[in-house]
């Protein structure tokens, strides 16, 4: 929120200058400002726009007609704005703070989709499922070793990753279904049988549910099992499992999800086979710390997951996904609004200070042909006529000192500000 609120009075006062002129875009700006200020989101929402009507590009309009969508959870008109934005290149500093923003509006609307999803639970689950559509649950960690736990939430990241690779399979993100699980409160229970499953995914039209545990067997070697669930009935119909020494684990990971696109009926390309091989990191603590940061976001702890990514990607520059989460969490967390509109705001630079410096610009300018000028005024020079250029022109044929006086490039140059 802005940093001060106006009083009603205040805003009454704003309100009047917009009705004596409703055509000016500052005067509508700082009306949208003071409702943006106050919670009245919709009335904010109209004054931006009528804004945007007059000055289609002012970056601030946008913002807090972004802001406005935000507060009356249309979340999906606040990304849009802020696409559109992002899209129209903006400096540095807003298009970092768009960045955050986008961020924290991603999670704002998972949240809000999965409660309208939980809500219309009755309905969603007489609608068919989307063809060939899978959901991955987190797998849960039955270990005792609480560093472990983060991976529940990276191994689903890269089990959606490689069915993501599969053409024939349409992956729902993990994110999506985190907040659903994280709404419904499954994540803490713990639970991963069939039922729980096919649940989740009827909630996001998903037509099977890949879900499973992991941990440490009795010769001590890490194990990964997982299963396909269909959401219509909760049937299982695909297991999956390997288990080898914890160094191994991309590779444990690689065998599961071969076995249960092979159990599935589905055969691979020889590129998908290869981009399914690939590991998204050689180092396992840069993994473990990624892992962390998904869990960290998935709270909407943007600090602690920036620090999370930062590291792994510190770790290994090459993993890329951690790179990019980096990247988001960071500016998430210095994304809050006042500060994004400030951003925004154009340049203030008084008129008279602007003429000015225009002025001495302009003076101090040196054009390029002064050297030939000075030629032809020198004492041996041939006296121009005191005429206009056609006539010079004319009289001399277009040739000699005349032509060299009137023909020539010209560079002026505007000393900025």
């Amino acid at each position: 929120m802005p940093s001060s609120r106006l009083s009603p009075a205040d805003i009454a006062t704003l309100e009047a200058e917009v009705a004596r002129h409703p055509h000016d875009p500052a005067a509508n700006l700082r009306l949208a400002q003071a409702y943006y200020s106050a919670d009245r989101f919709a009335d904010s929402r109209s004054a931006a726009a009528t804004t945007l009507q007059l000055q289609p590009r002012n970056g601030q309009a946008q913002i807090y007609l972004g802001l406005s969508y935000e507060g009356l959870t249309q979340f999906d008109s606040a990304r849009a704005v802020y696409t559109a934005l992002l899209a129209s290149r903006p400096g540095r500093a807003v298009r970092r703070l768009l960045t955050g923003r986008l961020a924290i509006v991603t999670r704002a609307e998972l949240l809000a989709a999965a409660r309208r999803a939980i809500a219309a639970e009755s309905l969603l689950a007489r609608s068919p499922p989307n063809p060939n559509t899978v959901a991955v649950m987190q797998f849960r960690y039955t270990g005792s070793d609480s560093a472990m736990r983060p991976l529940e939430r990276g191994l689903a990241a890269v089990v959606v990753t490689d069915l993501s690779r599969v053409h024939e399979l349409k992956v729902v993100e993990r994110a999506r279904l985190q907040a659903l699980l994280d709404e419904l409160r499954l994540a803490e229970s713990g639970r991963v049988d069939p039922a729980t499953g096919a649940r989740s995914g009827r909630l996001l039209k998903a037509a099977a549910v890949v879900q499973g545990q992991f941990g440490t067997d009795p010769t001590s070697r890490f194990r990964f099992d997982a299963t396909v669930v269909r959401a219509a009935d909760a049937e299982v119909t695909a297991t999956a499992s390997s288990a080898d020494q914890l160094q191994a684990l991309f590779d444990i990971e690689k065998t599961v999800v071969l076995q249960l696109l092979a159990k599935l009926g589905i055969t691979l390309t020889p590129a998908e086979r290869v981009a399914i091989s690939e590991r998204p990191t050689r180092d396992l603590q840069a993994f473990l710390l990624y892992s962390r940061g998904l869990e960290d976001a998935d709270r909407g702890d943007f600090a602690s997951a920036a620090a999370s990514f930062s590291a792994a990607a510190q770790r290994d520059p090459g993993f890329s996904a951690a790179v990019q989460q980096a990247a988001a969490s960071q500016a998430a967390q210095v994304a809050p609004p006042a500060a994004l509109a400030a951003a925004a705001a154009p340049p203030t630079t008084p008129a008279g200070e602007s003429r000015s410096a225009l002025a001495a610009a302009i003076q101090g300018a040196v054009p390029s042909g002064a050297s030939l000028l000075d030629a032809v005024a020198a004492p041996n020079a041939p006296a121009l006529p005191a005429s206009d250029p056609n006539r010079i022109c004319e009289g001399a044929a277009c040739d000699g000192p005349a032509r060299a006086a009137l023909i020539g490039t010209i560079i002026i140059i505007f000393k900025l500000p």
